[in-house]
Order: structure tokens, then sequence, then C-alpha cells
């Protein structure tokens, strides 16, 4: 990502620790400082109530190579301080008892309207608070469970532009989706609806595919992807695009990982 980053004042600016990973664990990465040099690596600001667990995130990102941690706290106020650093990536505890998860998000997103927002959950037994965090524009939901190698998937996939999700809460939002008959979507029929583009884009978006990503696939521009995202979200009255990746998915309006594949030889 190649983004003007806010001049950082001196001093302690927030809460993380300043160690660095431990060189000889055995899944440090060690990466050429050359490269470094000309990587700009995704930012990440991690906000959870478990002390224990924020470091575990940092260590993790950290590790990788892949991304810069530039704050950790559990505090919703310290948080909206470090927004002042313009973070790529927000990192939020949905189930925090110490802030409010949804009116910070809601914060975030409007402070910072590019910053990508996941939100982890420890269970998928709340899909009410999960489905309010979408409709701010979470941009990703993750269990605490995830492991590893799957968390850092995600958020690479975030990073460049896409949607971070845990299987099992998306089957919880879709089963939750379901059992909203009353959304004028649920009966719709989305040929007569949609445009054949904004279909096209529908299915994109149920692949989990950034703009850019779609814009490269059906050959437009970002700007266009992103008219026909407004206009098919509004059709369809979802209030947010994960929700419309959702409900598409589950009805098999998406792209194939060998559509998507086939579709990018031919280009």
């Amino acid at each position: 990502m190649n983004r003007k980053k806010a001049n950082r004042p001196p001093g302690k600016i927030n809460e993380m620790s300043s160690q660095s990973p431990d060189p000889f664990s055995p899944n440090h990465r060690r990466t050429d400082p050359m490269e470094l040099r000309d990587r700009h690596l995704p930012t990440v600001l991690v906000i959870d109530d478990y002390p224990l667990f924020r470091k575990g995130i940092c260590s993790v990102l950290g590790t990788s190579g892949d991304f810069e941690v530039i704050g950790q706290t559990g505090s919703a106020r310290i948080a909206l301080g470090l927004l002042d650093l313009k973070p790529d990536i927000a990192v939020i505890d949905l189930e925090a008892k110490t802030f409010n998860a949804l009116n910070l998000l809601r914060e975030v997103k409007r402070r910072l309207p590019a910053c990508r927002c996941v939100v982890m959950m420890t269970s998928a037994n709340n899909p009410n608070l999960l489905m309010a965090a979408l409709r701010l524009d979470a941009n990703g939901y993750l269990l605490r469970t995830v492991p590893l190698d799957e968390f850092l998937r995600q958020m690479h996939q975030l990073a460049a532009g896409g949607m971070a999700a845990s299987e099992k809460l998306t089957s919880v939002l879709a089963e939750s989706l379901r059992e909203g008959a009353q959304h004028s979507a649920a009966d719709m029929d989305v040929a007569q609806t949609l445009t054949r583009r904004e279909f096209d884009v529908l299915c994109c978006v149920a692949a989990g595919l950034s703009n850019r990503e779609i814009a490269a696939q059906l050959g437009i521009t970002d700007g266009t992807v992103k008219v026909h995202v407004k206009h098919l979200l509004k059709k369809l009255a979802f209030r947010s695009r994960v929700e419309a990746a959702i409900w598409a998915s589950e009805r098999g309006y998406r792209l194939s990982e060998s559509e998507i594949s086939e579709k990018a030889a031919a280009r």
C-alpha cells in the first residue's frame, strides 16, 4: 500500500511493547533489509480487551515480516488517538467489555474510511452483534480461535482489499439471513433485478474479490466497479457489501476458484 503516513509524535505513542520478535523462533522469517527498504508494509492497530491476546497478535504479525504493528491497546480513547497514525488495518475485539466495539468501529470508519477493519469474536453465538458490525462497514470477521497460518492468510487477503472471514461465522450469518425472510432480496429474481454487469460484479463480490481484482477480472475500472456495487446493494436492499457477498454465495451466485483462474489466464 502506498499511502502517506502521518508524522508520528516523539515519545511513547502507543501501548505496544518495543521488544522485537524473537529472531531465534522457528517461525521467524528473516527478511532481506534491501527488500524491506523498498516495501510499504500494511500498518495495523490492534484493539482488544486482553493484553496477552493483543501481544500474541502483534507478535504473529510482526514476525511475519509482512505487516507493521503501529499500536495496541484495550482502551477506546487511546485507540481513537492512535488513529492519527492512519493505520491501514484495525483489528477490533467485537465482544469487548471495557469499550463499546460498535461505537468504536463507527468512529474508525468515520475518521478513516479507507481503514480495513476486521472484528474478532470468541464464539459464533451472537450473529446479531456481528451483523451490526457488518452494517457499519466492517471488512471482515474472524474467530479468536483461528489457526495462526489461517489468521495470516486472512490478514493478507484483507490488506489486498478482500474480505477476511471465518467459515463458521459465515455459516451463522447465512443462517441469520435465511431466517430474515422479510428481507426484500429473499425471494427476488436477481436476473431481472440486476443488469448483467451488476450480476457479474455480485458474483465476484461473493467470491471475496476486491474492487481492484473485480476490475481486472471484468476488464473495467475500479471506479466502475464501485458504481456497480453501490447500485446492486441498493437494488437488493443490503446495507453492506459483506451481507450481499454472504447472501449471493449461499445461492450459488459466485465465481469458483477455477473460473477465477481461467479468466485470469485469458487476460
